[in-house]
């Protein structure tokens, strides 16, 4: 993966930012505006959202996922996501058996990027689970797992319930885990009130 992608758009329709500006950086040519929303293509994608994006140089078989942690509107009219990385098994263990890993599994990281909104492909589900007794049937509730997370500097996997990880990234891993929990809590009195077969997760 690359500090910075490729500036080449897949779309001719352009992304467009939604609501008040949040805060401007940056001065003459490099000032930006900050949005905590944008519309591509009749939906919405707001900051925290999981998503899919489009490999802009065609090197991976599978679509990157990312999370949206800032939107910014450029000078020149162009938005763009800095977004945070999700690795899959596969693009850490290259050329391994790959057949211990669950097909929903994917890896945290705290490896950053800045990319076109027009990457983007769809919105996903993650699900954050700290014991292997909580990972979900796939048919109730589809989407990813994530129960490590992966260090692209020292290539090390880290347990999500790890306590070395610095204050900050610890407390951005529990909110995760938590909105997970909680969205599991509500499923599961909605089930039993409504008889409810399946839910999808948002």
């Amino acid at each position: 993966m690359t500090t910075m992608l490729s500036n080449q758009k897949n779309s001719i329709k352009n992304a467009k930012p939604i609501g008040v500006v949040l805060r401007i950086s940056g001065d003459g040519e490099n000032m930006r505006s900050h949005y905590n929303a944008l519309d591509f293509c009749g939906h919405t994608y707001k900051k925290h959202t999981v998503l899919l994006a489009h490999d802009s140089h065609g090197q991976m078989n599978k679509p990157w996922v990312v999370i949206i942690k800032d939107i910014t509107g450029m000078k020149n009219g162009n938005i763009m996501i800095y977004v945070q990385w999700f690795y899959r098994p596969s693009e850490i263990f290259v050329g391994k058996n790959m057949e211990s890993f669950d097909t929903r599994e994917l890896f945290y990281s705290f490896h950053k990027d800045e990319v076109h909104a027009e990457m983007i492909m769809h919105k996903c589900i993650i699900h954050f689970i700290t014991e292997k007794s909580q990972i979900l049937l796939r048919k109730k509730y589809p989407g990813f797992i994530v129960q490590k997370v992966y260090n692209p500097n020292t290539k090390r996997l880290i347990k999500l319930t790890n306590k070395d990880f610095l204050p900050d990234m610890k407390s951005e891993i529990e909110e995760l885990v938590l909105k997970t929990t909680s969205h599991l809590r509500i499923i599961s009195a909605i089930k039993s009130e409504d008889d409810v077969d399946e839910m999808e997760v948002d």
